[in-house]
């Protein structure tokens, strides 16, 4: 009965631990302003994908992730996403990636949001990643100047600054 049981844990965490792996439609190379809304709930998958995963833990899929994003934002009518150098540091990639699936997670869930809004929740989620993953990304002066707004409870009105909104 215990190895039954012991079987039967294995196979439920291997399911778990696969269920992290999805596959991405495939989209044409020519799509109207109307086609991008059909993939909106894979973008959201890929988002979350790119949030909330150890940028160590199967880069391959974090490749395909993020270029999946992209490939979708370029002709994506309704996100219109602003990247400030005031923001994000763009020389690490993995922060940069994740302020843009935060952002575009934000925008397709809240499409009444202003480039305000979605900003301050696309920089609160790449600052929580920097600061879970801080070992495995490297050390970022822009962030840690973010975080020290933050702890200020200034971060707001920097954005707000860097955008000149």
């Amino acid at each position: 009965m215990k190895k039954f049981l012991l079987v039967l844990i294995t196979i439920l965490m291997a399911q778990c631990a696969l269920a992290q792996h999805f596959s991405f439609p495939i989209m044409p190379q020519k799509m109207w302003p109307s086609d991008y809304a059909k993939y909106e709930g894979d973008v959201l998958n890929c988002c979350d994908y790119l949030i909330n995963t150890d940028p160590q833990f199967n880069k391959p899929m974090h490749e395909e992730c993020a270029s999946f994003l992209l490939r979708w934002l370029e002709g994506a009518p309704n996100v219109h996403l602003v990247i400030s150098n005031d923001l994000v540091d763009a020389k690490k990639a993995n922060l940069l990636v994740v302020y843009m699936a935060a952002w575009t997670r934000h925008s397709i869930k809240n499409p009444e949001d202003n480039i305000l809004l979605c900003a301050n929740v696309a920089v609160e989620e790449m600052l929580n990643y920097y600061y879970a993953y801080k070992d495995q990304i490297g050390k970022s002066k822009l962030s840690e100047k973010l975080l020290k707004q933050q702890s200020k409870g200034n971060l707001a009105t920097y954005i707000s600054s860097a955008l000149a909104l």
